[in-house]
């Protein structure tokens, strides 16, 4: 029986460039990323991860369906781009939501035990050979995203 694992994983655009950081026990190019943790959405292991990966603060793109409704007893998340499922080898599968944020000004500071090899990647560069395909499309998808203007600010 196949079991599952939820991760989120957040393309982090700025300046029409994408982060992606070489993953140290896979050695492949991906965007930040990790599993939720008990009691927490995605949304907020998106965020949390992209600071203890990168150092950086981010933003969602797309905002959120709109105000809360009254009473606290629901509230709306930040729509991901996709959810994805991905077999990993030896390992449970991911069933992975995939989010597009600007990143806030700042310097990428990879936190204690992260991967120290990152950079910013173009639409261009996104079709170079060290990057997988699904990575290279979801990259594009997130650069284009952004460019159109969608941001936090607009929920």
């Amino acid at each position: 029986m196949k079991r599952y694992c939820f991760v989120a994983t957040a393309f982090v655009v700025r300046d029409g460039k994408t982060l992606l950081l070489k993953h140290k026990k896979l050695g492949i190019w991906l965007p930040p990323g990790g599993h939720i943790d008990e009691g927490e959405t995605p949304d907020e292991a998106a965020l949390r991860e992209v600071r203890e990966e990168t150092g950086l603060e981010a933003d969602f793109v797309v905002p959120t369906r709109g105000p809360d409704p009254e009473g606290g007893r629901v509230f709306y998340l930040h729509p991901p781009l996709h959810v994805q499922v991905e077999e990993i080898p030896g390992h449970n599968s991911h069933i992975d939501f995939i989010y597009c944020l600007r990143a806030r000004p700042g310097d990428v500071r990879p936190g204690p035990g992260e991967s120290q090899e990152w950079r910013w990647h173009d639409a261009a560069e996104l079709g170079e050979d060290h990057v997988a395909a699904e990575v290279r499309q979801t990259g594009r998808l997130a650069l284009n995203l952004a460019a159109r203007g969608a941001s936090t600010e607009d929920s």
